[in-house]
């Protein structure tokens, strides 16, 4: 039986390299700014012989749940690693980014009351609302104003609010205005929570997101994501006090999900280390971004996302455009995302992901091509 793409009539391109600057696909091989590896990790070998070296002692699977007291090097490893990188009190590693938000809602569902939440937020987010059982309202993407009218006029006296974002929006590269959120929330006696999934490694002045962007600690938000972008690995973390997070070692998704792989967990911990190691990937990545998005703009193109952001986004006048373009670029050897994510609209975006490892011969590629497609 043949595989399917189940989102696509066409068949599917078959990933067949790391993903980084370039990338080979189906044979061919491309010049990349599809998807996330933001600091160009993806075949960093410091971090794949951490994984190799994992595996030989403790094999390809991680089976037992931390709920059987039962862990692993790789894991207090990475967990102190965290606390490190992101000066933290404590922090949790996760199998997946997504179980943060399960996580937290968990633990902070019986001391608030209701949840506001930016109406882009992402997925993952949203099923932790979801899985807490508060009643709950969106507010307008990004806009303070109408989550200060909302809790005014949907909170009772003395009700307490949690407010739930993302730190950096992976369609366009907004960057959520923590600081002016934190105000109104704190007025309510509230709690944000932040997925930090694609600032991680990106925000900040040490990299360690979208709150340090701010000038803010996690003493009043509860912040974590993924690990699967800026450092090219996989898993999750979830930062914050020795308080929240002992708690959370008690919710049904920490205890009842494994891990995940040693080897990949030893990945996460000599990726942070790594990246602590080598502030010069930051710089990097910023330069490149900088100088892309100077390019875009030189062309005419509207980008709507924060100049530090390291996605370059920009939509056209129809879906027909921004499919034609799509294709157009991939016949010229460029991989570039069409996304139809979360705020994309209709017509969708041509989402171009900018990358540490992308020389200016690769950014060139893209700026060549799209001013003879344009």
């Amino acid at each position: 039986m043949a595989w399917m793409d189940l989102h696509s009539a066409a068949p599917p391109l078959m990933l067949e390299s790391s993903v980084g600057a370039e990338i080979v696909l189906s044979g061919s091989r491309y010049v990349n700014f599809g998807g996330s590896s933001y600091l160009g990790l993806g075949s960093n070998p410091h971090i794949l012989e951490a994984g190799i070296a994992a595996l030989r002692v403790y094999g390809a699977g991680g089976p037992i749940p931390r709920g059987h007291a039962i862990g692993c090097r790789p894991l207090r490893d990475v967990e102190q690693s965290a606390c490190l990188f992101f000066d933290s009190d404590a922090a949790l590693y996760v199998g997946s980014g997504y179980h943060f938000g399960l996580a937290a809602s968990a633990i902070l569902s019986e001391h608030y009351d209701a949840v506001f939440f930016d109406e882009f937020a992402h997925f993952a987010l949203r099923d932790g609302i979801g899985a807490a059982e508060l009643r709950n309202r969106s507010f307008r993407h990004l806009d303070v104003e109408d989550l200060e009218h909302q809790l005014r006029h949907h909170l009772a006296a003395g009700e307490r609010p949690l407010v739930v974002t993302d730190g950096l929006y992976s369609t366009y590269g907004e960057i959520a205005p923590l600081d002016r959120l934190w105000q109104v929330t704190a007025a309510y006696d509230g709690r944000l929570v932040v997925d930090e999934s694609h600032s991680f490694g990106v925000l900040g002045s040490a990299g360690r997101g979208a709150l340090e962007h701010h000038g803010m600690t996690s003493a009043g938000a509860l912040a974590g994501g993924s690990l699967a972008k800026a450092f090219g690995t996989c898993g999750g973390l979830a930062l914050g006090s020795a308080t929240d997070i002992q708690a959370m070692h008690s919710t049904p998704v920490v205890r009842g999900a494994a891990v995940g792989s040693p080897a990949t967990i030893a990945m996460c911990a000599a990726g942070l280390d790594y990246v602590r190691d080598h502030p010069e990937l930051l710089t990097r990545l910023r330069d490149n971004t900088s100088y892309l998005k100077s390019g875009l703009r030189r062309l005419g193109l509207t980008l709507q996302g924060d100049d530090i952001a390291p996605i370059a986004a920009f939509a056209l006048d129809s879906s027909e455009s921004t499919l034609r373009l799509h294709a157009a670029l991939l016949a010229e050897g460029i991989f570039v995302y069409r996304s139809t994510y979360i705020g994309a609209g209709s017509t969708g975006v041509i989402r171009c992901g900018v990358f540490a490892d992308h020389t200016l011969e690769h950014l060139g590629a893209l700026l060549d091509a799209l001013r003879r497609l344009l």
